[in-house]
């Protein structure tokens, strides 16, 4: 296995994210952008999100140097919200695919959380349901299927309690407590129109010590 270094991410790599995420939505089933759709203004909008309040990972191969992965994750700011962490997107390159980077930069972000982010009670993130490798990866760290949109997909989360968000979905809430947050309570959230092949799901992030 390539030698691949997880480490936080800087405005620095901005330009090298933006060419994976490019690379990455050249790859059917990639992304849920296009690939004209990865600007420089987006790359820029999630990762001064991410370093102000959230969680951004850099997968690293250190020979050839080259960025092979990355993850995000942030608040949207709302004091109702501050326990959920969102906005959770994950790009691996399509060269570096099947080493487990995925895995790894998962596994530094639920660990990221539990040491540094007490407050954090949920993780939310949507994938597709057709991508079914991705939500695999997602359940066996312990996310869970929480709600499905009409036109069908899939949502994973890390939730202390989770209410639907969707009115129109399929209700598979699932209800876990994690030892320790403070963020375990139930919130109301305005409905949003339903998304074409998208689900919602939910997990718990780990038991804390």
């Amino acid at each position: 296995m390539p030698d691949i270094v997880i480490r936080t991410g800087t405005l620095a790599d901005r330009g090298a994210v933006q060419a994976l995420y490019r690379d990455v939505a050249a790859t059917r089933g990639g992304l849920a952008r296009h690939v004209d759709e990865i600007t420089e203004g987006y790359v820029r909008d999630f990762v001064e999100h991410s370093l102000a309040d959230g969680i951004f990972l850099i997968a690293e191969r250190a020979t050839p140097r080259a960025l092979v992965g990355e993850l995000h994750a942030y608040r949207n700011g709302l004091r109702n919200f501050s326990h959920v962490l969102g906005n959770l997107t994950v790009a691996v390159h399509p060269s570096a695919q099947g080493l487990g980077i995925g895995r790894r930069l998962f596994g530094m972000l639920l660990e990221q959380v539990h040491t540094h982010h007490p407050e954090i009670g949920r993780i939310e993130l949507v994938a597709q349901e057709s991508n079914v490798r991705a939500i695999a990866l997602y359940e066996s760290l312990g996310f869970r299927r929480e709600g499905r949109f009409e036109a069908g997909s899939a949502v994973l989360t890390a939730v202390s309690k989770q209410t639907s968000r969707w009115p129109g979905c399929a209700r598979r809430i699932v209800h876990h407590r994690i030892p320790g947050k403070a963020a375990e309570r139930a919130v109301g959230v305005p409905p949003v129109h339903p998304v074409q092949d998208r689900c919602q799901l939910s997990g718990v992030t780990a038991s804390r010590k």
